[in-house]
């Protein structure tokens, strides 16, 4: 028998044996590691504690020690002095109760106590005595007596003086000890005691028993497991380096591991609320999608019995709604095919809509309310690049988007029978999110029929390069009205001069005339260089090319410039790197561009400089390159110094005279040969001009001569 589970069943099952695998992942995976991990960071961190508390406790008691053989050897280098001393040592360290020297061969005692102690006649036990690891002569014992409230640690060090054997006794407060063993930050559930070989010297309210420590003598530090009233505790064992000593640190186990627990019940009651709150919302979830998907399959059940006339119930889930909209797209054609029944109008109409989806205009259909039915993927694509406020789903919303200003709008209706066409025709100007603007013409044609809006067509024609092309325009006229106003201004006020002037003279009236002449000839030169790059620029007039020295054209052209050199004092040093090739290029065209830029290095510098011209080959490319040890351009100038009628301004130049083209023909004299040229400039080079030129050209129309 096949079972067959509905959806909320499966998601409940999944949920379920995931939870499970969850579950048991922690318990046989987490838990163990994080266990060992939880162990050896708390033990490490007993172990630095207990090594902090073992060196200061090893500090004191080496101090003390170094104290009492001092006076030992004090009194063997001066005997006599023996009470001064004491008394002396009494105040140099406070924390000595008293210092008693004492022989089985004399019958009195030197005694020096301290006044800040009273006086206690304790007893020393004699089998209590431990040695010193710093010397074997030195032994000591640590009395802690909570009952007479005796905290001290006695000294005792056997010496001879003139062969009489004496016994110098060093009692030290141990409340400096007993407060760096008490104040370890370890645990109220910790268990600390201090050991000597024979005796528990001190031990914190642990319930824990420490054992024998002796046999941790070699060891500086071990640690081991003991079980105890049925309790496993970890345990911690140290020597100390100054005394047979050791100090013991019992951790609980179950201490240890209650952050796992904590973590574990943590942890599944996350799993749990999570696995809740997944099967809430994983039935809420399928209720969601299955009762939909039952209405769309019943309403598909229809469709394959050719019933055409009942909609489809679209969904209102997002990934659902797309599927629901694209049946009830099919079931509308299908109803209007199989109403019009005709193949031809199908084919029709899947043809414009492949036109639309494809077209280079934004094209959307909209129904009687304004919302859209179609959007070709122009349109969805300019939708989407529009500051997002609110989605764009009707007509009015793209409309009326704050980042669309209307400039122009034109209204023409067309009346057919019942049936009439409202056209309304605008320009737009758009703020896209990357803030550039773009600029549409928009044609909105709205079917009316017996006073019911039928639905809409939207067409968007893209104007923003034409806009563009205009402002171009535009900038050039500005541009070339601007260059041409001076000289012919000039020529028409010395014209009129002399045409109303009659008392001007002979000489003066030359003089005029040479200057009409220059700016005639200035005139005709900008207008020259004008027609050149833009001649160059449309690519529709070809210059022959040949093979041509560029050596010689080179020197060719410094020849020509010696007068401007001279008249400047500017030397010219010009390198050729290598072998240099004939390259197939445009003799008029390439002598221009580096007069041009040798012309520009003899104006942009002061006089007396050094003007470096270089020419080599690299890799299949002519390379020249020209420096001017002049003015330099700043950087914020350089990108736009190729511009037509660009000049930049400097006041060490302002007398020289430039139409601005200059270095824009040198550039579409490099474009026309398929190469380029580069800028490089600072305070120390000036301007660096570098032309690369490819050797050979696919150009089929090549002269075989040489150019010079």
């Amino acid at each position: 028998m096949h079972l067959r589970l509905s959806l909320q069943n499966r998601i409940f099952i999944v949920l379920g044996i995931v939870t499970i695998l969850t579950l048991l992942m922690v318990w046989t995976v987490v838990r163990p590691k994080y266990e060992s991990s939880v162990i050896t960071e708390r033990l490490t961190i007993v172990q630095q504690l207990q090594s902090y508390a073992i060196e200061n406790l090893d500090r004191t008691v080496a101090s003390w020690s170094d104290v009492t053989r001092f006076i030992v050897w004090q009194i063997n280098e001066r005997p006599k002095e023996g009470e001064i001393l004491l008394r002396s040592m009494m105040t140099l360290h406070p924390e000595i109760i008293q210092i008693k020297i004492q022989s089985p061969k004399l019958p009195d005692e030197l005694v020096s106590q301290n006044t800040s102690y009273p006086v206690s006649n304790m007893q020393l036990v004699d089998s209590a005595w431990i040695p010193s690891k710093i010397d074997t002569a030195l032994q000591l014992q640590w009395i802690n007596d909570t009952v007479q409230h005796q905290q001290v640690f006695v000294m005792r060090m056997p010496f001879h003086v003139q062969d009489i054997p004496f016994v110098l006794t060093v009692t030290w407060d141990a409340k400096r000890l007993n407060a760096l063993f008490s104040s370890l930050p370890i645990g109220e559930d910790y268990s600390v005691s201090i050991q000597s070989p024979s005796a528990l010297l001190i031990q914190n309210h642990s319930s824990f028993h420490p054992f024998d420590s002796r046999r941790s003598e070699e060891r500086m530090s071990i640690m081991q497991t003991v079980q105890q009233n049925e309790s496993s505790w970890r345990v911690l064992t140290s020597a100390f380096k100054t005394a047979h000593l050791w100090l013991i640190v019992a951790v609980p186990e179950k201490t240890i591991l209650n952050p796992v627990k904590d973590l574990l019940l943590y942890s599944a009651s996350l799993i749990l609320g999570l696995v809740l709150i997944m099967l809430i919302f994983g039935w809420i979830l399928a209720h969601q999608i299955s009762r939909p998907l039952a209405h769309m399959v019943k309403d598909v059940e229809k469709l394959s019995d050719l019933d055409f006339t009942q909609s489809i119930q679209i969904p209102n889930m997002k990934d659902l709604r797309g599927m629901g909209e694209t049946i009830e797209l099919m079931r509308q054609s299908l109803e209007r095919y199989q109403r019009m029944n005709v193949e031809k109008i199908i084919l029709e109409e899947w043809k414009n809509k492949l036109f639309m989806m494809h077209s280079d205009d934004m094209i959307g259909f909209t129904d009687g309310p304004g919302t859209f039915v179609f959007r070709n993927d122009r349109l969805v694509e300019f939708c989407s690049s529009l500051i997002p406020t609110r989605p764009l789903n009707t007509k009015s919303d793209i409309l009326t988007h704050p980042s669309i200003a209307k400039t122009k709008e034109t209204l023409h209706d067309e009346i057919s029978d019942t049936l009439m066409v409202h056209l309304v025709q605008s320009e737009l100007k758009v703020e896209t999110v990357s803030e550039a603007s773009s600029y549409y013409r928009v044609n909105d044609l709205t079917l009316i029929r017996n006073g019911e809006n039928l639905g809409s067509l939207l067409i968007f024609h893209d104007l923003t390069n034409e806009r563009l092309i205009d402002k171009t325009k535009t900038e050039m006229i500005h541009l070339v009205v601007h260059e041409l106003r001076n000289p012919v201004g000039s020529i028409m006020g010395f014209a009129e001069i002399l045409l109303t002037d009659l008392s001007v003279s002979a000489d003066e009236r030359t003089q005029f005339l040479q200057l009409i002449l220059t700016g005639s000839k200035n005139l005709s030169n900008l207008i020259n260089r004008f027609l050149d790059v833009s001649r160059l620029e449309s690519r529709r007039v070809e210059y022959p090319k040949s093979l041509t020295d560029p050596v010689n054209l080179v020197k060719a052209v410094v020849d020509i410039q010696k007068p401007q050199l001279m008249n400047k004092s500017l030397t010219v040093e010009f390198e050729i790197k290598g072998s240099i090739p004939e390259v197939v290029v445009s003799p008029d065209l390439f002598r221009e561009a580096v007069s041009n830029l040798l012309s520009n290095a003899i104006k942009y510098g002061a006089p007396e400089r050094i003007i470096n011209m270089v020419l080599l080959l690299d890799d299949e490319n002519i390379v020249f390159s020209i420096t001017d040890h002049g003015y330099g351009i700043p950087p914020d100038k350089q990108e736009k110094l190729f511009t037509k009628f660009y000049r930049v301004y400097n006041p060490k130049a302002k007398q020289e005279v430039g139409t601005g083209l200059g270095l824009a023909y040198v550039k579409e004299i490099a474009i026309y040969h398929h190469g380029s040229i580069t800028l490089e400039s600072n305070e120390t080079i000036g301007c660096t001009f570098t032309i690369t030129i490819p050797v050979r050209t696919t150009d089929s129309t090549i002269e075989h001569s040489t150019g010079g």
